[in-house]
């Protein structure tokens, strides 16, 4: 009987330990700030040059953080046009969440969300992207979207999260970041659109693993 009550105390000790831990743990995440400002993100690469988007407060409110940004890109050579939409945290793994609903939510209809890879000379990479086609009146639009947590992209939400909770019990407490590349569909050509978007995809990678660590 004694060996049992001291068996139950045993249990009892660990659990309340594991509660203080995770309490510390939880609390020091909470009021953590991010020490990375994205918006130091290159506005020209290349021949591309940018304008910052207006992001609003609701909008801020839904993603949990003010370390985000939408720019519009603008080819100084051929005047194509490529929208980037970054949202990080080093603390937040909640920031980056597929951005299925905000499309739907705004009206837009989404004809087709496919799995494709981007090829990126950098390192011999390949991003593994979710590619979406949407629609909404005459406007279309292609958009690329990936997870970043740490070193790694993902395309797979699950995995993100997986990936933070696996570096997390590790202590090394990673990145989340949610990379958007999309733009219009001129004259509805669906196949140049995507040509431009993986090329430009292939010229900020290296810039996105040095901004976003």
């Amino acid at each position: 009987m004694k060996k049992a009550s001291n068996q139950v105390l045993l249990i009892c000790l660990t659990l309340g330990l594991t509660v203080v831990i995770s309490w510390a743990l939880f609390f020091k995440q909470a009021v953590e700030k991010d020490t990375v400002d994205i918006n130091h993100f290159p506005k020209a690469i290349g021949a591309w040059h940018s304008m910052d988007l207006p992001i609003t407060k609701d909008e801020f409110a839904i993603l949990e953080t003010k370390n985000a940004f939408v720019r519009l890109y603008t080819n100084s050579v051929d005047k194509s046009k490529i929208y980037l939409y970054l949202v990080y945290s080093q603390t937040n793994r909640k920031v980056a969440h597929p951005p299925e609903i905000c499309y739907t939510g705004s009206g837009l209809t989404i004809l087709e969300d496919v799995h494709d890879t981007i090829p990126v000379q950098y390192k011999n990479m390949t991003i593994e992207a979710n590619r979406l086609r949407l629609s909404k009146g005459n406007f279309n639009q292609i958009a690329y979207y990936w997870f970043k947590v740490g070193d790694h992209f993902t395309s797979n939400y699950w995995k993100q999260q997986i990936l933070i909770a696996f570096y997390t019990l590790l202590g090394r407490h990673p990145s989340s970041a949610l990379v958007r590349v999309s733009a219009n569909c001129v004259d509805n050509n669906v196949d140049k659109t995507i040509v431009n978007i993986k090329k430009f995809t292939n010229l900020i990678t290296p810039e996105l693993l040095l901004y976003l660590p």
